[in-house]
């Protein structure tokens, strides 16, 4: 995030035609943009052209090329779907009812009760030697870790990890009608790694400062070497007594 007061706006191109989407910051920071459809409007049957494929938005990249297209679904998540990010790094996706009660036939878009896993790149068996394990909280309190306080955290990394590893705790939302209410993800400050035995890798990380950059809750703290994501471990944000 930048400070300041001298900003402007990019416009960026999708890849085609979107409504009704659902969005979602994967541990990476980039943006799925997954479900919806490509015209007409929201209930009572009037969106047409399920948008089958996702998006990968990678903010990083270069404007102009931050769309990805992704492997491409058979089920319509039209109006009324949702996907939320699991601790294991996948992407729960279901619902969809673009009518006003519940419709199984006779219909374009069928109301549909099947759940899916959306599997993105990056838990491909490829990046296991990347991937960090075994990650730890070790010292929080019982109710959690306090603004602005320290906590340790280890993980097991079979090699030593890059200079980019990043420490990331995220709100995960219910991210559903194009919204995702209270969705964030904040970079922990690492105020020291150190290698153990092993393999194993020692951890002091920061806690936010205050509610206001991250409200009191849970989040899920995730491990990101090279741009490839642990499992996440739950934490929580408490006010000290």
């Amino acid at each position: 995030m930048r400070t300041g007061n001298r900003h402007k706006w990019n416009m960026e191109h999708m890849p085609g035609p979107r409504l009704m989407n659902d969005m979602l910051i994967l541990p990476t920071g980039d943006i799925l943009i997954i479900n919806g459809a490509e015209r007409g409007v929201a209930g009572w049957d009037t969106a047409r052209n399920a948008s089958l494929r996702p998006y990968l938005y990678n903010p990083n990249r270069p404007l102009g090329r931050r769309f990805s297209l992704l492997r491409p679904t058979r089920i319509a998540r039209m109006y009324h779907s949702s996907a939320v990010l699991l601790p294991d790094g996948r992407v729960l996706v279901g619902g969809s009812n673009p009518h006003n009660r519940y419709t199984f036939s006779n219909a374009a878009y069928p109301t549909e009760l099947r759940l899916q896993a959306f599997v993105p790149y990056y838990m491909d068996r490829q990046y296991h030697p990347l991937r960090p394990s075994n990650v730890t909280i070790l010292n929080h309190i019982d109710d959690g870790v306090v603004y602005g306080g320290e906590f340790h955290v280890r993980f097991l990394q079979g090699r030593r990890p890059s200079r980019d590893v990043e420490f990331v705790a995220y709100a995960p939302p219910f991210t559903t009608h194009s919204m995702s209410m209270n969705q964030r993800m904040l970079r922990l400050r690492a105020k020291s790694i150190e290698r153990g035995e092993g393999g194993w890798f020692n951890v002091v990380l920061e806690a936010p400062p205050s509610p206001n950059v991250a409200p009191s809750g849970y989040y899920m703290l995730t491990v990101v070497n090279k741009g490839i994501p642990s499992l996440s471990q739950w934490v929580r944000f408490i006010h000290g007594s």
